[in-house]
């Protein structure tokens, strides 16, 4: 009880480390939110397009620019790689498709050239892979009959003929579930920063030297302690898992967090919060103090929310960041957050690739929960 108390005391004493984290939660989260404002109004639209042409516009690869430019609407003023990147951010273009050298000739041989397709995320992007792949397929099933390349022309022609007309049904709200991805995205950093701050501090004021050695001396058993503030410690962050999650009702909707999506988002979050309190109670066993556990707080929190995609999506984050990014917790978490967002059905085919970013999460809970042993048990004996 005498245990208990000192902790909620502690809790309570730092409350600002807590309300800190929520506040830009709350902020990032009313971004996000106004962001992805719903409506009711529904457009037909084509995708906008940007080709970057290596071969010569003749054959076969004039015929499939054609054919694109037929389906979507191709842009022609992105030549700058940083603004194509911000254009693809914004979805004020769709997707990027890189025509490779000799294609027209590699494709009549049917020696596979590889067109390169960068996209947005989302529905329209989807749309505008599948209409592109359709053609590559198509292309590629006919090279094979060994037929000259005005005869597979003639051939691709006549089988897109017989498709219906691409178009994309746009609406303004393009994605029902991407502002409850972006907040659940932010949230990993509020609950890295208030769990890794929280715990330590606690943690290290019961591992303070003179308070150790007169609870030693004491008549309370120390596993009996070290059980309590565990639960505590469990406790804590269920409480500010429940919390975090009210305040997604409240900023998203129960329209969507009430759902099997909503549902979803929230179990990914609470595997992610368990994660972060191992990760907390690791780190708290090396008895920093306050100074010392703010700057570890910083560098954890911020530095896995930069890496991982919580502040800009992984799509746009270079390739070596996100390799590293891979050693991270937050950075499955964030992906399952991105797979749950884009979830079509409920079956277990659909949910198998969510619940390995779920297991990959519990194994890292795991982890740090063997390395606290290792090293609460080597303090031991040099205490």
């Amino acid at each position: 009880m005498i245990v208990s108390k000192a902790f909620w005391k502690i809790v309570l004493k730092n409350i600002s480390s807590i309300i800190t984290p929520t506040i830009i939660l709350l902020l990032f989260g009313a971004i996000s939110v106004s962001s992805t404002s719903s409506t009711s109004q529904f457009e037909a639209a084509e995708p906008s397009i940007v080709i970057f042409n290596h071969d010569e516009n003749i054959g076969l690869t004039k015929n499939f620019i054609e054919y694109i430019d037929k389906h979507a609407e191709i842009k022609t003023d992105y030549e700058d790689d940083d603004r194509l990147k911000d254009a693809l951010f914004y979805e004020n273009v769709i997707a990027v498709v890189d025509i490779p050298e000799n294609f027209h000739s590699d494709m009549t041989f049917n020696h596979n050239p590889e067109v390169k397709i960068r996209s947005s995320a989302g529905y329209s992007a989807e749309l505008a892979k599948t209409m592109i792949s359709r053609y590559l397929t198509t292309a590629s099933a006919y090279a094979k009959t060994n037929i000259s390349e005005q005869e597979l022309i003639s051939k691709i022609d006549a089988q897109m003929e017989n498709s219906v007309e691409v178009s994309i049904d746009k609406a303004v709200d393009t994605s029902k579930y991407a502002k409850a991805e972006r907040y659940f995205n932010f949230a990993s950093y509020s609950i890295l920063s208030c769990f890794i701050t929280i715990i330590c501090l606690i943690m290290s004021a019961f591992n303070r030297t003179q308070l150790r050695k007169r609870n030693l001396i004491s008549s309370m058993d120390i596993k009996k302690m070290n059980r309590v503030l565990l639960k505590n410690c469990c406790l804590y962050s269920l409480a500010a898992w429940a919390f975090y999650f009210a305040l997604s009702i409240f900023a998203i909707g129960a329209d969507i967090m009430l759902t099997q999506y909503g549902l979803l988002f929230a179990l990914n979050s609470l595997l992610f919060a368990g994660c972060a309190t191992s990760i907390a109670y690791f780190i708290s066993t090396f008895a920093l103090d306050a100074s010392a556990v703010n700057g570890v707080q910083i560098v954890i929190a911020l530095g896995s929310s930069f890496l991982c995609g919580a502040f800009v999506p992984a799509q746009y984050l270079p390739d070596s960041v996100l390799a590293f990014a891979h050693v991270l917790p937050s950075y499955y978490y964030i992906n399952a957050n991105s797979k749950i967002a884009g979830l079509e059905a409920f079956d277990f085919d659909a949910l198998l690739p969510i619940l390995i970013e779920f297991a990959i999460v519990i194994g890292f809970s795991v982890l740090f929960i063997f390395l606290t042993n290792i090293v609460a048990k080597k303090r031991q004996k040099i205490a």
